[in-house]
């Protein structure tokens, strides 16, 4: 028997909030996680490796997968869904019926990276335009060989914000169905063009008594104008082109809002004396790892006093044939064991150590138990297998907040629900496996 316990159990189980359950029919967008988040990079790399051509079954990490049917993406003209086929991303791809270039894809979404998910094949068309914010460029899907789930476009260098994306052909391959998406991966998230939201670059904010720094605000629509606040003026002023000023030290709240709506997003503002004497110092969010072999998680260094954070933090294992760790603090697991990660301030004897303990996936041809008590006391329980349950252990340990992952239930012959589990909702969890 395996048995997790969530730091912090005792003031959570406090929170009396109901984790509702949901049918298929009944589950709102708002409710359900509509793209699958990346846990691991391809060929367990460190960093992000896939490139133009590179087949890439799962997002990587920083990245969100959406799949082709998503109601967020807009096809015009001639489409059909083509499957049921494994190679496909959730067994099916949108493919351009047409004969002439006519059809075309469009979407929005907030982010900074995005990347087109399709087949690649000698036949298609190199000759593919893809316009994002008014912008045009070429892209191809031919290549030399057949390729499935692969990058035929790629763009990491956009500024984050509001971006507005539509694909079509300029020039037809040989095939007739030469333009297709499977799915599409961004660093953020895809978009109703027609909701209105607001986003801030930053959630928190520190800054020395007298010095300034600029919020950004991201809407959708684009082009509605932005009212600041701050909830103390005496402490942090934000003119409205959001350039937060600190006074002096405390806390206060920076709001930016739609106007004349009810859309709204805060900032915190920790305001802190001049000439702060503190030590230097460095910690580490997390003080332990529990890792399955090939999976990733990110440790976050904090470096005191303000004016040291600008000095490299140094990041290095004990072993790294257990697990090895990049200059970010994305750690990777490679094999059974226990490892060290510490974080050093460069030029410094002052570092912070992580554990990482390192355990081999479940099997996945056998079957478990899966029992969750929620912090208002409700315990669920799961029937399943264990390849399940090896993506619900790694969600667990990179989730966070609001963060769902999604069962699939039989309670009837005939009638199948999904449920979604919160995981700050997630008071302990236990594993039977029979």
């Amino acid at each position: 028997m395996i048995k997790f316990f969530k730091n912090g159990f005792i003031y959570l189980a406090l929170m009396l909030l109901v984790l509702g359950s949901f049918s298929t029919e009944s589950a709102s967008a708002a409710e359900a996680v509509d793209y699958e988040e990346g846990v691991s990079n391809l060929n367990n790399t460190p960093e992000n490796s896939a490139v133009i051509g590179s087949e890439i079954k799962k997002p990587e990490i920083g990245w969100k997968r959406y799949d082709d049917s998503n109601k967020f993406i807009n096809y015009n003209g001639d489409w059909e869904k083509e499957g049921s086929r494994s190679f496909y991303y959730n067994n099916y791809r949108s493919i351009s019926k047409n004969t002439n270039i006519n059809d075309s894809v469009s979407f929005s979404f907030i982010g900074s990276k995005i990347r087109i998910i399709s087949n690649m094949y000698p036949t298609y068309s190199n000759e593919i335009q893809i316009t994002i914010d008014g912008e045009s460029t070429v892209f191809s899907q031919s290549s030399t060989k057949l390729l499935y789930q692969a990058v035929s476009y790629e763009n990491t260098d956009l500024d984050y914000g509001y971006h507005t994306v539509e694909i079509h052909k300029i020039k037809k391959g040989s095939y007739e169905k030469d333009l297709n998406i499977d799915a599409i991966d961004v660093d953020g998230f895809l978009l109703n063009p027609n909701e209105e939201s607001i986003l801030l670059d930053k959630n928190n904010i520190e800054l020395f008594e007298g010095n300034t720094e600029k919020l950004t605000a991201t809407m959708t629509p684009d082009g509605a104008n932005v009212i600041w606040t701050s909830s103390d003026e005496s402490i942090a002023t934000v003119d409205q082109n959001g350039n937060v000023t600190a006074i002096k030290e405390g806390v206060v709240t920076v709001t930016a809002k739609v106007e004349n709506t009810n859309l709204s997003t805060d900032c915190v503002v920790t305001v802190k004396k001049q000439g702060s004497t503190e030590l230097e110092s460095i910690t580490l969010d997390k003080t332990s790892l529990d890792l399955l072999e090939g999976s990733q998680d990110k440790l976050t260094a904090t470096v005191l006093p303000e004016d040291a954070i600008n000095k490299n933090v140094v990041w290095t294992s004990s072993d790294q044939s257990i697990a090895t760790v990049d200059q970010k603090g994305n750690v990777t697991a490679i094999r059974e064991g226990q490892a060290i990660i510490t974080a050093t301030i460069e030029n410094t004897d002052i570092s912070a150590t992580s554990t990482v303990i390192v355990k081999k996936p479940i099997s996945e041809s056998s079957s478990a138990i899966l029992s969750i008590t929620l912090v208002n006391g409700i315990t669920k329980e799961y029937d399943v297998t264990n390849a399940v349950l090896n993506n619900y252990l790694n969600w667990f340990d990179s989730a966070q907040g609001t963060a769902t992952f999604k069962f699939s239930k039989t309670i009837s012959p005939y009638k199948k629900v999904t449920e979604y589990v919160v995981h700050d909702k997630i008071a302990s969890f236990e594993v039977r496996e029979y």
